[in-house]
């Protein structure tokens, strides 16, 4: 089989469209002892047809072939006017305002939702319920289950469809879907800084609920609660909540923001470039210094890449405060938009320690989770209270001194 290529390299994004594409069951997705999901070959079931190998994204002849229809597109800073809906949106509300308009045009929207055990699935749904639980970011790579297949269906029975994903989910849908009718698919790419390890994060609940000696009901990755710069992730327990921001370096996002738990291909990603595959990009639109604009509840950044994309903004535009911008400024705040992330140095050392050691060891060895850096933390907090209380005294002395 072409595939195992791929399958056994650093390329393999864990789309899934692989199993989805294979008629004799031969591929499923299993997680690696990093926790990442990865497809495996029951061989003794591989007609070798290479219908999976057709429809993988890390194939550069697969993604030549649905690239070229899109175009550098206009860019936007939108805000929805319904300031609720932008305070349970992770950005602007630019997806509660396009998933709406689909929805009351009898219309699916496929995005991404919770499991019990707090992994993360894509599904299709019509209903505004599945929607609304579709809203806010999820930050650990989804599982697509029988999206593919299931989007397909409705494209031929002459639906719409408002799929949201990853920009590597969105390629392998569009590839997946090569031979089928997409005039009536939205394709949207959310701006990616790489797929989280499910595995990883199941231990980082699993320690959580170990010192609050609870259980977990409710993770929420972006609350607002202290603005919408903050990254401010809270977890809700049955009788307990645990919370953290970026700035008090808490351990998910100290360790997604270094770059140590996400994907190995996430390094190498084939979408990071000016030339998007979908209809419209979104994104958090960081770098606006207009306080009239930046009131901190979330501005969502949206790029136009197809008619199509423009023709749907345009319907919607009643929703949304929208301002022309300069790619640049979105670019400059976005990495994402351009370029790769960055491979930490102590990648290699950081997962060793997590298959070794496990979970809990790792995220004390790594994060303030552990003693160590809990204590370098509130001496750097101590150096900075004593600094800014020195600095007080000095500028009274020498006031004193002046008026004296």
């Amino acid at each position: 089989m072409k595939l195992e290529t791929i399958i056994n390299s650093t390329k393999c994004y864990g789309c899934g469209a692989c199993v989805c594409s294979c008629n004799f069951g031969a591929l499923k997705m299993w997680h690696n002892e990093q926790g990442f999901m990865y497809p495996i070959l029951e061989q003794s079931k591989c007609r070798n047809c290479n219908a999976c190998y057709k429809v993988c994204p890390a194939i550069d002849d697969n993604l030549n072939k649905i690239r070229g229809t899109e175009k550098i597109g206009d860019v936007y800073s939108a805000r929805n006017v319904n300031l609720n809906i932008r305070r349970k949106s992770s950005s602007g509300g630019v997806f509660y305002a396009l998933s709406e308009y689909i929805l009351q045009n009898n219309g699916y929207v496929c995005g991404v939702v919770w499991n019990d055990d707090f992994t993360v699935k894509h599904v299709l749904s019509n209903t505004c319920v599945d929607r609304d639980a579709m809203i806010q970011s999820k930050y650990i790579q989804s599982d697509m289950n029988s999206c593919y297949k299931d989007v397909k269906k409705k494209l031929e029975e002459g639906r719409t469809v408002l799929f949201t994903g990853t920009p590597c989910q969105c390629a392998a849908l569009k590839i997946f879907l090569r031979n089928t009718k997409i005039d009536n698919l939205i394709l949207c790419d959310v701006l990616c800084g790489g797929n989280v390890s499910p595995g990883f994060f199941k231990s980082y609940i699993n320690y959580i609920e170990k010192c609050k000696n609870d259980k977990t009901q409710k993770v929420c990755f972006r609350t607002k609660k202290m603005g919408w710069k903050q990254h401010h992730i809270r977890v809700t327990l049955n009788h307990s909540i645990y919370e953290g921001a970026r700035r008090d370096n808490e351990p998910f996002f100290s360790l997604y923001l270094a770059k140590n738990i996400i994907r190995v291909s996430c390094f190498e990603c084939a979408f990071a470039s000016k030339q998007r595959i979908t209809d419209i990009t979104l994104g958090d639109f960081w770098g606006i210094v207009d306080k009239s604009i930046d009131d901190d509840i979330g501005i969502s950044f949206i790029e136009v890449n197809t008619d199509k994309g423009a023709e749907i903004l345009e319907k919607i535009s009643d929703q949304l405060l929208t301002e022309r911008r300069d790619i640049n400024l979105a670019a400059s705040k976005q990495i994402n938009l351009r370029t790769t992330p960055i491979k930490p140095k102590n990648y290699n050392e950081f997962w060793n320690c997590y298959v070794r050691k496990g979970g809990e060891y790792t995220l004390k060895k790594y994060s303030i989770f552990g003693l160590r850096k809990r204590i370098n933390m509130k001496l750097l907090w101590v150096i900075k209270v004593v600094k800014m209380s020195f600095s007080k005294w000095y500028k009274n002395v020498r006031k004193s001194q002046k008026t004296g």
